[in-house]
């Protein structure tokens, strides 16, 4: 019996069915783009195939020919197109090509747009005339045709976020003066028009899939009043509209990155972030209505298609973290989903390509080493793994299926190491949520788990291992300062934190600080985070960072302060000493001093373990400060090839 009856009920349009509610997101690239024998069409595309979708999407096919991109019906492209596509259909899915409806670039490298005036981007945006605009619906219609005559099942067009439908639909950026500017009528005419032709090229039984942001989130936006204007405007065209928010691209700094952490939903922010307006467009307009945005519970998303909110769903993030999402759903294993924690690590504007991996999933974009179900060894060995943090609680899991004997020693009274900090706090959700899964792996595998268990030289070898990983974290760091005996570790004041009563100032402006300071003042409390560096956060990827200072100013946390590039020299009973770039010393009130200035390795414990077997290795904070992402790649490689 399936237990998500809503979420897994077919849905027909026109004569196309689809199986289930659950579309997978377009996130990658086409393979013509970046031709690879493994990734087919850019991110786990091959996995989430097989993972019961009822449509893939590979994306992002941009028309007119922009600068950087093949066709994927180019001639020389076609074979690789045609691999795709049965790939997408290998487990009975069906196949969706996304086509963006974006500016392009003129020869002397303007950008395309309504007007003269500077792009979004902060480069020269020259105004598009009616045969530029002509030109670009003509190429629309072409991808259209084209990607229906190769057999797609399906087309999304992309006409949100940072498209040419947006930044003709902004105020600002639109100054025409014609007939495409200026009223909200004319302001909508050209994506119309470019609709209206989409489904005169696609045919009438041709689903079409159109993406919108229902604000941008930037200054220079239309209001969502103008986005239902305009859904209804073109409703007949569509079959089904895709909600999102933000843009995918707002200028080239950091500061500049407001607009993609809406786009892409940070920790901060609540998940199905745009449930509220798909309701309002299921209400006000005809048309079935399609949720994105940090969707991964399977009960919400039944209960949002039950309650009329929303008729499908699209999930990125989480077909990364787990591409078997829907089928473990349709068996009723749950439990067996491994959860997305929204980290943002797997979006290459958040790590500019510096580390671009999934926190929780090592296959993902390592298809050719790492394989879909991990082969039993030949020689199993009596593993030791040495602390029951996220990387031993992986490593353990990851050796248990490889055949070997595992014994997992945990000196405390449960598992999960600094994760046990995750049962506290607004934005902790998603790292319980992972915690707790892989609690769940443990007890379901032949782990030999020993908890209160103190590790020794003498005691591991007592136990004859024949492989040992060391997992035993780290420890908070406790600054040479004067006075630091009047301070408590920021991390130690979550159980207590509705408790705080006074002004608090905070040692150290990295992640656990910054959040830990965030808490407070939304809980009215009166908060200075003190940084040597010139940003919170400095160690976390741009996003991230970027949604942490979202947050500290949609909260209105005007009890909360930050002084970067400060120097702490001296901690009082009553408060904090400082020096500030300028060299001014000032001094900080405070009943309460937290320190958050990071985590040192537990090296030399760490080191005592060597010399037992020759296959030693350490991984997570006791070989240096790591967050999950490193904790679960590192321990998998490792333990995955003992």
């Amino acid at each position: 019996m399936i237990k998500y009856k809503n979420l897994f009920s077919p849905l027909t349009i026109h004569k196309t069915v689809l199986k289930n509610r659950i579309i997978a997101a377009p996130m990658g690239v086409p393979k013509a783009v970046i031709p690879s024998t493994t990734d087919y069409g850019g991110i786990s595309l091959y996995d989430k195939s097989l993972g019961g979708s009822a449509v893939l999407t590979v994306g992002e096919h941009y028309v007119a020919n922009m600068a950087h991109e093949i066709s994927p019906f180019d001639k020389y492209a076609r074979d690789v197109t045609r691999e795709v596509l049965s790939v997408m259909r290998q487990a009975g899915g069906l196949a969706q090509l996304e086509i963006s409806f974006h500016d392009s670039l003129n020869a002397d490298g303007s950008f395309q747009g309504p007007s003269d005036g500077v792009h979004l981007t902060g480069a020269p945006m020259k105004a598009m005339t009616h045969d530029d605009m002509k030109s670009k619906i003509d190429a629309l219609c072409k991808s259209i045709r084209e990607a229906k005559d190769f057999g797609f099942d399906m087309v999304m067009l992309h006409f949100g976020h940072d498209s040419l439908c947006s930044v003709f639909m902004s105020p600002v950026w639109n100054q025409r003066t014609d007939d495409y500017g200026g009223s909200l009528e004319n302001r909508t005419r050209f994506p119309r028009e470019a609709l209206k032709a989409a489904r005169e090229a696609a045919g009438p039984d041709f689903p079409l899939l159109v993406r919108v942001s229902r604000n941008l989130m930037v200054p220079e936006s239309f209001t969502e009043d103008d986005m239902i204007y305009f859904i209804k405007s073109v409703e007949k065209y569509i079959d089904i509209i895709n909600i999102s928010a933000g843009m995918d691209c707002y200028g080239g700094t950091i500061d500049k990155y407001i607009a993609n952490t809406y786009t892409h939903s940070t920790i901060f922010l609540p998940r199905m972030f745009n449930i509220d307006f798909c309701e309002r467009v299921k209400k006000e307009c005809d048309v079935l209505v399609c949720l994105v945005g940090g969707a991964s519970d399977p009960k919400v998303c039944d209960d949002a298609i039950a309650e009329g909110k929303i008729d499908t769903v699209m999930i990125g993030r989480q077909l990364v973290a787990d591409p078997f999402w829907p089928k473990k759903i349709q068996e009723g294993n749950d439990q067996e989903i491994v959860p997305c924690i929204r980290c943002l690590n797997c979006y290459h504007i958040a790590t500019v390509h510096a580390n671009v991996q999934c926190s929780v999933n090592p296959r993902f974009r390592r298809e050719n080493r790492v394989p879909l179900k991990i082969t039993k060894t030949d020689s199993p060995k009596r593993v030791i793994v040495i602390g029951g943090g996220p990387a031993g609680m992986n490593a353990a899991i990851t050796a248990d299926e490889r055949g070997h004997e595992v014994i997992l020693i945990e000196k405390s009274s449960n598992l999960g190491g600094n994760l046990i900090y995750a049962d506290y706090g607004d934005f902790k959700e998603d790292l319980r949520n992972f915690r707790e899964y892989l609690k769940y792996r443990i007890s379901k595998s032949k782990v030999d788990l020993r908890l209160n268990a103190t590790a020794t030289k003498e005691s591991v070898e007592k136990l004859k291992p024949e492989a040992i990983i060391i997992a035993i974290g780290g420890e908070l760091i406790k600054p040479n300062i004067p006075g630091v005996e009047y301070a408590i570790q920021a991390a130690d004041i979550y159980p207590k934190m509705n408790d705080i009563d006074g002004d608090v100032v905070i040692i150290g402006g990295g992640a656990i600080g910054s959040e830990v300071g965030l808490e407070l003042g939304l809980r009215k409390k009166k908060v200075t985070i003190i940084e040597q560096l010139n940003a919170l956060a400095e160690r976390s990827n741009w996003l991230y960072r970027q949604g942490l200072y979202n947050a500290i100013k949609d909260c209105q946390c005007n009890s909360l302060s930050t002084k970067l590039e400060t120097t702490v020299k001296e901690i009082k009973k009553n408060g904090v000493v400082s020096i500030n770039k300028e060299g001014i010393e000032e001094f900080t009130p405070a009943q309460y001093i937290l320190l958050a200035v990071g985590m040192k390795p537990k090296r030399d414990l760490a080191n005592t373990f060597f010399g037992i077997t020759p296959e030693t290795s350490i991984v997570g904070d006791c070989n240096k400060a790591a967050q999950v992402l490193e904790a679960i790649n590192e321990s998998y490689f490792i333990a995955v090839n003992l």
